[in-house]
Formats: C-alpha cells, structure tokens, sequence
C-alpha cells in the first residue's frame, strides 16, 4: 500500500492558488501565500522564498511552471495571464481577458498554453502571448485545465457540471456530463486517459480511446486535486474529506492519508518521489511517497 511521509509543512499558503508549480527537477516551487496574495513566490521545499514576482495586481488562482523549466506561468482575478522567467524578469503579459482567469496550464511540447476564465470561455495562446483561439463551450468558471501528452487534447473541469475534452487540431469537443461541479482532470502520460474529480466525491477514470468511463465514490466529500503519477501507475486525490487517497487507473484502492483540514490541490513531483498537496488552513505539506508493497 502506498503511504505518505510528511517531509515539510509550508505555513500562510493562500488557499485561493492550489493549483501550484513544481520545477522540472522537483526542488523548487512557485506558489502564493495569503498575506500577499498578488505575488509569486519562488521557494524551496522548505518554504525559503528566494525571489519574488511581483505585477499582478489581484489575487492570483494558478501557477505552473513550463516542462522546460525555462518559464513560469500565472493568472490572477486582475483578468491578466503574466509569463515570467525563473529570474523574475516577466517575459510577456496576456491581457484580453474580461473576467477572473481561474486557471493556466502549458501544453508539454509545443509553445502554447490555456487558461480558462470565472464564465466558462478557455483562451489559447503561445508564449509570447499571441492570441490563438478561444474556446466557448463551457458556461461557469473553469477550475482547471489539463494538456494530453501528445499536445492534441485539452480536458476542462467546470462548475457547470460537465467535463469538457477538446480534441484541438481535429476542432471537436467530447462532453462528460457529472452530477455536480468539476474540480480537477487529470491526463495519463499515455494517451487516451484522464480522471475527473467532482463536487460529491466521485471519482471518474475515463478511456476516451475506447469510450469507457469507470466511476468509483472515491471520497465522502467534495473532491477536489486529482493527479496522475509520472508513471501512470497511480492516481492521487485530494478531498474536503481531509484525506488524500490513491488508486490505479482502474479505481483499485492503494492507499490513504489523514490531514487536519480539507485538502485542495494535489500535484506529484516531477519525479514522481513527493506529493504536494494544499489545505483549507493555509498549508502547502510536502509528502514522500513511500510504497510498502
């Protein structure tokens, strides 16, 4: 059974930004605390803030680093998306926005990223910030995005109730339907599968390849982080519930983990060796994974 190890417990996390960066090589993170809320704060496992990335104006509700590490992500209820460089320089400013941007992620292997706003429209762009596309479909806040491995699919998790599977060079969309809001998607390194995790709890484990979806009450709670591992031998969940589970792709059971408070986000290291997971009370704990057989 899998179990967790807490290594690090980061204190004055804002519990508005779970969706959090972790840098290529697992060291560093890119997150906001409470007390300044309109800031990225790069850090080390331990919490040590080492440069500040100040422009954002608001709140900010998501960060990522690019797979690269090359450069940071945000966005924040000031309706703008901000590229920075590990440096603090930033780099470029995506701003046709009209609502709070709630969400950003980098596709994998091509220069183009997503972020959705608080009504449901998603907005593409590259790095440099140049507009693409925008994507209509959904109609309430997008509480977050996920890029497939091979940069063709992007799902989107909404609050109307519905996972959302774009299929982007073919220009058409798949549509799951859920019993409440969506919270978290998560695609598998191999294409063709992606979990979901939803306002009551469930959990779903979807083969859009082979059109199959398995769902499973995962949790007692609203569900909220949901993360592929690295190696897509796990997934791990994060619940209102105060607890973060796993399971297989298949929804087998492989282990959990008690916490103090609702959890958040849940977002493994890039080498698969830690969990990242946020809390209602301000925390970001840093987890090793241990694997007891």
């Amino acid at each position: 059974m899998i179990k967790l190890e807490e290594l690090h417990k980061i204190e004055g996390v804002s519990e508005a930004c779970w969706q959090i960066g972790v840098s290529p090589d697992s060291e560093f993170l890119a997150l906001s605390f409470h007390s300044e809320s309109n800031i990225v704060q790069l850090c080390d496992l331990q919490g040590n803030v080492f440069k500040k990335l100040k422009g954002h104006k608001e709140m900010i509700h998501s960060i990522a680093f690019a797979s690269d590490g090359r450069t940071i992500v945000s966005g924040s209820a000031d309706k703008t998306v901000r590229i920075w460089s590990p440096t603090g320089n930033l780099l470029a400013l995506f701003d046709r926005f009209d609502r709070s941007v709630e969400s950003v992620c980098y596709a994998p292997d091509v220069p183009i990223l997503a972020a959705g706003q608080d009504d449901g429209r998603i907005f593409l762009f590259d790095i440099a910030c140049n507009y693409i596309a925008t994507l209509q479909s959904p109609k309430n806040r997008i509480y977050c995005l996920d890029w497939s491995a091979n940069n063709n699919f992007l799902a989107a998790a909404c609050a109307d109730r519905k996972l959302y599977l774009f299929n982007i060079p073919m220009q058409t969309k798949f549509v799951y339907d859920h019993p409440g809001p969506v919270y978290g998607v998560s695609f598998s390194k191999n294409n063709g599968k992606l979990v979901s995790s939803c306002e009551d709890g469930s959990l779903r484990f979807i083969n859009f390849n082979e059109n199959e979806t398995n769902v499973i009450h995962g949790h007692k709670k609203r569900a909220v982080g949901i993360s592929f591992s690295p190696d897509d031998k796990l997934v791990a969940t994060s619940s209102f519930d105060k607890t973060v589970k796993f399971f297989d792709f298949y929804g087998n059971h492989k282990g959990e983990h008690q916490l103090n408070s609702e959890a958040l986000g849940a977002t493994f290291s890039k080498d698969g060796k830690r969990l990242f997971v946020s809390t209602k009370d301000r925390h970001l704990i840093v987890f090793e994974i241990k694997n007891d057989g």
